[in-house]
């Protein structure tokens, strides 16, 4: 067993694997501690894999883990948390904008007998629409679901062995990492770190993955859109209710004919609209009961390249 485990998710990252694998294992050996690196890719465009078996046949701290299929960034990082050994293990991003030379500080953090020490942006580098959509989305997760975030956490943290065997239980479809580390509520602390750009490549999470993993989150960590639907029909049903009676007031009362076509299209097509958006709501949760009841493999390994026996 090594002390230090770093697992890094990659795709399309051949212009900028040289400089991270450098700088990582340059702050690894400051730190003058045993380590190893792991890598995790799976369908690339581009000749990242050749690379990484170049690093991991000439480098036995190197390890590379090919994916059979693209499983998703979470799922990819779980399956490099199954296979490193280390006693601390570190998760990063591949496209530099998180610091490997900040990897030292939450190592000394971790020291003083946390769990997780997760890294805080002390400001984000990215384009002003992905800063204020994500702020959105944290703090709507943070009123919505059971489970607390920092808004400018990632997943940059370190973690001991005592929260990877937690961590690691936990076998669900479509994973949300930041979310379980918290969830499981061991001791855990922050660390503010510098932001990176990314300086080669394009980023994968274009606009649609983010809303499609912002869903995946919030069903993940909350029952609260269920009962948000049952509170809707309710206030719904009170409204109906209310209305029938103003309508027979006005009939018996005052004389009034009962019109209103308009009125009736609005109230028809609005509460048609509910009931659709109700049972998209319910089918989501239904989808995510069957897939997870499947019982299928969260991944599938097509290739291991280095020695994950040690």
């Amino acid at each position: 067993m090594c002390e230090i485990s770093v697992v890094i998710p990659v795709r399309d990252e051949e212009k900028n694997l040289s400089a991270l694998v450098n700088r990582t294992s340059a702050a690894l050996q400051g730190i003058q501690k045993t380590f190893e690196i792991i890598f995790i890719t799976d369908i690339n465009s581009d000749n990242t894999m050749g690379i990484l078996e170049d690093y991991s046949r000439h480098s036995p701290w190197i390890k590379t883990l090919k994916l059979a299929n693209s499983f998703g960034q979470h799922v990819a990082v779980m399956a490099g948390l199954d296979h490193s050994i280390g006693r601390n293990i570190v998760n990063m991003d591949g496209d530099l904008q998180d610091f490997p030379e900040d990897i030292p500080l939450l190592y000394a953090k971790l020291q003083e007998g946390y769990d997780i020490v997760y890294a805080v942006k002390e400001s984000k580098n990215n384009n002003l629409f992905r800063n204020i959509s994500s702020q959105l989305f944290n703090t709507l997760m943070n009123k919505l679901s059971d489970v607390q975030i920092d808004s400018n956490s990632s997943m940059f943290r370190i973690i001991t062995r005592k929260a990877l065997r937690e961590v690691t239980r936990f076998r669900e479809y479509e994973p949300s990492l930041t979310y379980i580390f918290s969830y499981i509520n061991l001791p855990s602390t922050k660390v503010s770190v510098r932001s990176g750009t990314r300086q080669q490549g394009t980023t994968k999470y274009n606009f649609f993955r983010l809303i499609s993993f912002a869903i995946s989150s919030l069903l993940s960590f909350s029952r609260r859109p269920l009962r948000m639907i049952s509170t809707l029909g309710i206030i719904m049903s009170l409204f109906s209710f209310f209305y029938f009676g103003v309508v027979l007031f006005q009939y018996f009362f005052q004389q009034i004919a009962i019109l209103g076509w308009a009125t009736m299209i609005v109230l028809i097509t609005f509460i048609g609209g509910i009931q659709l958006l109700s049972l998209g709501v319910i089918g989501e949760y239904i989808g995510r009961i069957y897939m997870q009841t499947k019982g299928r493999p969260l991944y599938i390994i097509e290739k291991k390249i280095g020695d994950f026996e040690s």
